[in-house]
């Protein structure tokens, strides 16, 4: 048996493990559990590298020397077990979003919404897609792409397809902004732990909304309250569906003890059981695709792992700690700090650089500075980072996902007019963020 087929087999039963050691920990704080399953998901992210993409081995290569650097320079060794601690709840996150897309795919009002937009004039499509994407995308994230790119017609030429793809990236990939089913909002948690789940969504979903607007004014122009009417009417089954879940997460991470992603990994499988016994028969099937799922979550878990553990020796190391952090805080204005962090991220991504790994190195370096930021809008601006950079990065997966299923060359998507809405969304964001900082603090 080759390693990547052993991989496969063992992947589905240590993250099953993972996930009910995270969801333990989250109200138990058992120590021995913690050393266990933090040994096992370094493990699994070790036999990774044997089954990993390219692109995923290049990004692991670049954070591998980073954090080598970082031991060199007097980091704490120790650092690297609790980074794997800190990233059980992603490894018990990404089967639940599994699942949970599983789920959404056979509901009634799910067909429903596809069907719909698939029925908009073409004139109008851009709109529905845009919209379409977004919702689809709060929670099924990169699965979005498989629902938007099934309503194209199937003789539509290079040019339907890509105009069809940018709309459908940039409605997905603003909802990094405040969805809590993204990898990237629960990342960002780890260094803003205090900012209160009611208040991410709050901003970061009107952030959303300014960028969703933005983004018609851009493309859709003549644009009319009719257009956008029967563009948001497509979205009227899964309406309810969505700001129910969203209450539940809130509710459940300001009534028990728990963060908001914790909130996520109880609430979501308990909806997802009401589901199987609302309706057994896809008992098998939601099984089957999850554990299918989980057996291929290679390259994710080996890049968020790595990150993280990149991001907590990072908190130990002297050239951050006594070079980087001051030097920000010495020379870097408050009103440039979230320009800075959301900048760099997007500008690193286009050069194939992960979100990820810039996103983290700068939340480390601005949290340990004296510079007055709040943590809400240092949050959204990572968000933003994260949301946009992915846009336009030939190595993330949702360029990659949506190149192959629009039949599109990945550098078509990455390198487009996208980058001009990320231009000026970035300067009404961080215009914004900077006058809501100013706001908070007096």
């Amino acid at each position: 048996m080759t390693i990547s087929a052993l991989n496969r087999r063992l992947r589905p039963p240590v993250l099953l493990a993972i996930w009910l050691s995270a969801l333990v920990l989250l109200w138990i704080d058992i120590g021995w559990l913690h050393v266990a399953a933090s040994a096992s998901l370094g493990a699994v992210v070790v036999l990774s590298l044997f089954d990993a993409r390219r692109e995923t081995l290049a990004i692991f290569a670049l954070i591998a020397s980073l954090a080598g650097g970082l031991l060199w320079a007097g980091a704490d060794p120790a650092e690297i077990m609790r980074g794997l601690d800190r990233t059980l709840v992603f490894a018990g996150l990404l089967p639940t979003l599994a699942m949970t897309r599983t789920v959404a795919r056979g509901l009634p009002a799910v067909r429903t919404a596809q069907h719909r937009i698939a029925s908009l004039p073409e004139r109008l499509s851009g709109i529905g897609l845009l919209f379409g994407a977004h919702a689809f995308g709060a929670v099924l994230n990169t699965g979005s792409f498989a629902f938007m790119a099934s309503v194209i017609p199937e003789d539509a030429d290079a040019r339907q397809r890509r105009v069809a793809a940018l709309a459908c990236l940039r409605g997905m990939n603003t909802v990094a902004l405040y969805s809590p089913f993204l990898v990237g909002f629960a990342v960002a948690y780890t260094y803003v732990p205090d900012v209160p789940a009611w208040q991410a969504f709050a901003l970061g979903g009107s952030m959303a909304g300014c960028g969703l607007m933005i983004s018609l004014l851009i493309f859709a122009r003549p644009l009319s309250v009719d257009a956008l009417r029967r563009g948001l009417g497509c979205l009227a089954p899964i309406g309810l569906l969505m700001a129910g879940v969203g209450v539940l997460v809130v509710a459940a991470s300001q009534v028990f003890p728990i963060s908001t992603l914790g909130a996520v990994l109880m609430v979501m499988p308990l909806l997802c059981g009401l589901h199987l016994i609302r309706w057994p028969h896809r008992t098998a099937e939601i099984y089957q695709e999850t554990r299918d799922s989980m057996s291929t979550m290679g390259d994710d878990l080996l890049i968020v792992s790595t990150s993280l553990v990149l991001g907590t020796l990072a908190e130990t190391a002297p050239p951050i700690l006594d070079v980087m952090a001051p030097w920000i805080a010495d020379h870097l204005p408050v009103w440039a700090v979230f320009a800075a962090v959301a900048g760099a991220m997007v500008l690193f991504a286009i050069i194939g650089v992960h979100p990820m790994i810039t996103g983290t190195v700068m939340m480390v370096a601005v949290t340990t500075s004296d510079l007055a930021v709040a943590h809400l809008p240092l949050m959204i601006a990572m968000l933003f980072g994260w949301g946009m950079g992915s846009m336009s990065s030939i190595s993330s997966l949702t360029v990659v996902t949506s190149s192959r299923l629009f039949s599109l060359r990945p550098l078509s998507l990455a390198i487009s007019p996208n980058l001009i809405y990320v231009t000026v969304f970035f300067v009404f964001t961080m215009s914004v963020l900077t006058i809501l900082n100013t706001l908070m603090l007096g």
